[in-house]
């Protein structure tokens, strides 16, 4: 009950202080200020303000910078309140199971706080523990962040998605994240992956699983600089990539391991690591880096296959086939409908020849911005974020909703998009695509792609409401296209029943 009026008392101060910056009277600036608030309420808000510092798609690059920093550092729990867990789940106490055991531990933050410890074959490692008191605060938490994003819904509305949307997205991934068991498999399948694939550049900790238990998790350490404090420092000047070299580290080469990283795991192992904040991010020697918290992952969509054709021929450049390739993987639902609209005696040119309309209607716009978007990307006035965002707020027209696993990876691309930029800004990622893609050919992947089920036959009169629906829709949004779709279905009288 006191963790509910604490942030209820934190949300009218900084209603009050939101009113003085309106006035002038709080020289803080927007992003420092929302961070102040989420660094207060700690908790799961901690949490959420640095997912959401990574969803470029919600907001501006200056918001996303501050956020990121977000510093979760609260008071640690008693070594007793840690003995008593230990005997609760693991029948021992940390002394008696551990050489060495570091009572005071290195880092305390909402959910758990982590010692170092070592084992009896002098193996250093980890030792993450949550916080007693937890799931109490989350509890409030959820229903705080529940009420406020129904507030932003009704004010503050985004083109992204709906903020209840976020919110419900952020309260699935946490309540997964508190249990270790789950996280434990998900490291061990990638680490497993990692082996098979003889990936020599992405480090991941050996999870000891006999230690590792709903409140415990035991693993081994990584002697690796976060990423988060690396950017901290070479934001501030303190830092710069010559200085890293002299540690051993290269931060030129780090994006391109990030990357071709993410590639992989989402199109040879169709499961990736889809948590990539800068904290979670640990950089090592001769560009390799180190992976940690696996809360958050992903699967790959069926249509993986076209999707890699898509990124293949957008970073050659080639956009003329963009949009053939993009309807293939995401315009299954306006192909089903169109299907279903048509008599099923219907020859399959006729459909497509609706599709083509779509692909042509697409490169036109992607032919206006590709130039621009190049010039931006380059001289870093924009990021890949925000050319994903750019282009798929253009697609909303034709109706379509990208499969939720293609969601998570687009936004997980759209953050490393964003991180390259800091580490780099001469980087390229359309380099990377185009030589892991020579090196994974399409025909490989498409024997991986076998999880895909071809979409199922709609109701005509059902597809037929749609399509009117749609058609009324696109007389506002887009009446070039209006025409374009209209004349097409009244020249084979497509509504005739």
């Amino acid at each position: 009950m006191f963790r509910f009026f604490y942030i209820i008392f934190l949300l009218l101060k900084y209603s009050v202080l939101y009113f003085l910056f309106l006035m002038g009277l709080n020289k803080q600036s927007k992003s420092q200020f929302i961070k102040s608030f989420f660094e207060e309420a700690s908790g799961a808000f901690i949490k959420f303000g640095q997912i959401l510092a990574l969803r470029i798609d919600i907001l501006p690059r200056e918001y996303s910078l501050d956020l990121i920093e977000l510093f979760d550092q609260i008071k640690p729990f008693s070594y007793d309140e840690v003995k008593r867990i230990f005997l609760e789940e693991l029948g021992v106490t940390p002394e008696k199971l551990f050489k060495k055991f570091e009572e005071t531990p290195f880092a305390s933050a909402s959910f758990a706080q982590v010692h170092a410890a070592k084992l009896y074959n002098n193996e250093t490692v980890v030792v993450k523990i949550q916080r007693p008191d937890v799931w109490e605060k989350i509890k409030v938490d959820f229903f705080m962040i529940d009420a406020l994003s129904i507030f932003a819904d009704i004010f503050f509305k985004i083109d992204a998605l709906p903020w209840r949307e976020f919110a419900n997205e952020f309260k699935s991934w946490t309540t997964k994240e508190l249990d270790y068991h789950i996280e434990a498999e998900n490291m061990q399948r990638i680490a497993n992956q990692l082996v098979t694939q003889k990936v020599s550049t992405v480090v991941i900790p050996k999870i000891y699983h006999k230690l590792v238990t709903k409140k415990i998790m035991v693993q081994e350490y990584i002697d690796g600089v976060p990423l988060s404090r690396v950017l901290r420092e070479m934001r501030r000047g303190e830092l710069d990539a010559e200085k890293l070299k002299k540690i051993g580290i290269d931060i030129k080469e780090t994006p391109n391991t990030m990357l071709v990283e993410l590639l992989r795991e989402y199109f040879i192992d169709g499961f990736f690591h889809a948590d990539p904040h800068p904290g979670n991010i640990l950089l090592l020697d001769r560009g390799r880096i180190g992976l940690i918290d696996f809360g958050i992952v992903g699967t790959a969509a069926p249509q993986r296959y076209y999707f890699a054709k898509f990124l293949n021929i957008e970073s050659q450049g080639n956009i003329r086939e963009m949009g053939h390739w993009f309807l293939k993987f995401a315009g299954g639902d306006i192909e089903k409908l169109i299907i279903s609209a048509f008599p099923a005696n219907v020859d399959q040119a006729k459909i497509d020849g609706f599709m083509e309309i779509l692909e042509k209607h697409f490169y036109d716009y992607y032919k206006q911005i590709e130039m621009q978007t190049r010039k931006n990307l380059e001289t870093m006035k924009t990021d890949y974020a925000s050319v994903a965002l750019q282009t798929l707020k253009f697609t909303n027209r034709y109706q379509i909703r990208l499969p939720n696993e293609m969601v998570i990876f687009a936004r997980t691309m759209s953050i490393m998009g964003f991180l390259v930029k800091e580490m780099n800004y001469e980087f390229k990622a359309s380099r990377v695509a185009v030589n892991f893609f020579a090196k994974h050919p399409e025909e490989d992947l498409k024997r991986l792609d076998t999880s895909f089920i071809p979409y199922k036959r709609m109701n005509r009169e059902e597809a037929i409401e749609k399509l009117n629906n749609w058609l009324a829709y696109l007389v506002e949004i887009d009446p070039r296209l209006f025409k374009l779709v209209n004349d097409y279905v009244s020249e084979y009288n497509i509504f005739s029943k």
